[in-house]
């Protein structure tokens, strides 16, 4: 008779040659590197909370995901020099522990991180596209805080370092101008522009005169850029172009949107959306009350700036939070909804619809 321990034994040498010749049988697994080609004139990103996902609006098909931090307001880039620029929050436990604010840098092939600045940790964590601006010379980060009073990180983004924090009481948002300079938006119905040296440090600031009430019919801290400036919309539906010229700022007459004053613009998101060659603006609108800003809209209303017309109304089968255009000479008209639809930004012809996880804004290519 077997002993229990030469039966056991026996039990093992078999289970070890029969898992032997099971895992030989296995084929060996195949290890493949893919990287993102060279991205097309209609791509673009979708922020959302699960990080950048980057789509071809043409095809429909992703391209690629930046693996961002869930507390990230926005992600740019600069095709120069092949980078994405995301500002990121990490907390130690998780959701709680110790707070660490960074600018993270990714590359273009492989989107992977190839470089983090450390920033003050008391960025804005609200996912508006404003809160984030690389200058027009390609140099500095600008990224917004709230702590709760509001300043704005500059960082080097070539020699990756920080460079310092701008005090910048009741103004938000950062719209790029000129070189090296910003524009902001103000509390008390202004607008601020903070002139930068080549180093990132602050050499001027001015104010402009009150050009809008701030209780009666605010400005939407959403806006998009236009040919020379950025374009401005308030509550009610009032466009206000504005620009720099050296040191002044120029802010051109405002004008409505709209005849029928229960239309408002409205959206959880990015709520205007231009072309800046052609002068088109589109904004998403919705019927409602005062105070229903954040209501997603169900139309989509497109207007030529030159002409101060409205030349288009595009109704949509489901509301939309969050909308971009595309800048090439045949560009895509982004809407977030259901799903993120692409729409021909001149015909306005709907094209496809990209499943796609909840966009909560846009970045162009």
């Amino acid at each position: 008779m077997f002993s229990r321990e030469l039966f056991t034994t026996y039990v093992t040498l078999f289970l070890f040659f029969q898992g032997s010749i099971v895992f030989a049988e296995l084929p060996p697994e195949e290890m493949s590197i893919e990287t993102m080609p060279t991205p097309g004139a209609n791509w673009f990103i979708s922020k959302t909370n699960n990080g950048g996902y980057i789509f071809d609006a043409v095809s429909g098909q992703m391209q690629g995901l930046l693996s961002l931090s869930r507390y990230t307001p926005a992600v740019t880039h600069l095709d120069s020099r092949k980078e994405f620029y995301a500002a990121e929050s990490y907390m130690a436990r998780g959701v709680h522990g110790e707070r660490t604010d960074i600018v993270a840098i990714y590359d273009f092939e492989n989107l992977s991180p190839v470089g983090e600045v450390i920033i003050p940790n008391h960025m804005a964590r609200l996912a508006v596209r404003t809160h984030l601006a690389l200058t027009n010379n390609g140099r500095h980060l600008a990224i917004l805080n709230m702590n709760p009073n509001h300043s704005i990180s500059i960082v080097d983004v070539a020699d990756r370092i920080f460079v310092y924090e701008i005090s910048t009481p009741g103004c938000a948002v950062t719209m790029p101008v000129g070189e090296n300079d910003l524009l902001q938006v103000c509390g008390d119905g202004t607008l601020q522009l903070i002139q930068l040296d080549a180093s990132g440090y602050e050499t001027n600031r001015v104010r402009s005169e009150v050009f809008f009430d701030v209780i009666e019919d605010p400005i939407f801290d959403r806006v998009t850029r236009s040919r020379d400036g950025w374009f401005l919309i308030t509550h009610a539906g009032n466009i206000f172009e504005v620009r720099t010229e050296g040191g002044e700022i120029i802010i051109e007459e405002g004008w409505g949107l709209h005849d029928e004053t229960h239309w408002r613009p409205g959206a959880r998101n990015e709520v205007i959306a231009s072309h800046e060659n052609l002068g088109l603006v589109y904004v998403i609108m919705h019927e409602g009350e005062v105070d229903t800003h954040h209501v997603n809209g169900n139309e989509i209303w497109v207007y030529d700036a030159g002409k101060k017309k409205r030349i288009h109304r595009l109704k949509l089968d489901s509301p939309a939070g969050s909308i971009m255009v595309t800048q090439e000479d045949e560009p895509k008209l982004i809407v977030a909804a259901e799903g993120v639809d692409v729409y021909n930004a001149l015909t306005f012809t709907h094209e496809r619809t990209i499943e796609a996880p909840d966009a909560q804004n846009f970045e162009d290519f």
